[in-house]
């Protein structure tokens, strides 16, 4: 039998000392935090659907919002977010290309944050 052209293993790849490595063992976990995490971004997810369902679906709301928002009334674009009937308002920015909703739930359940950026300009 003829020896091999190839080591089985490389030793400049694999030292010993890599080898032969104990694991530190894993903290306790409990998922608490987790799980209430999870049941806050629900609720925040309920009301991204709704600010995406409205601009999907209504032209003349979608219109109205861009112009405000290439206008720099922000007052008026946080207008009319608030009056499609959300829990838990976003803050938003605009730029040319676009715009960003950042959704966190209500003070004190500072956990998770949902942000939602869309264009309405090809770069």
């Amino acid at each position: 039998m003829e020896d091999f052209p190839y080591f089985l293993y490389d030793p400049i790849l694999f030292p010993p000392h890599a080898r032969n490595r104990t694991l530190r063992p894993y903290l306790a976990t409990n998922p608490d935090l987790l799980v209430k995490s999870a049941n806050t971004s629900q609720s925040l997810m309920l009301d991204v659907k709704k600010v995406m369902d409205t601009i999907a679906t209504s032209k003349p709301f979608s219109n109205r919002l861009m112009t405000a928002a290439q206008a720099s009334q922000k007052n008026v674009v946080i207008d009319m977010i608030r009056k499609i009937g959300i829990k838990n308002e976003p803050d938003i920015t605009y730029n040319p290309d676009g715009i960003r909703f950042d959704f966190y739930p209500k003070a004190g359940e500072e956990n998770c944050h949902i942000i939602v950026s869309l264009k309405w300009r090809e770069a």
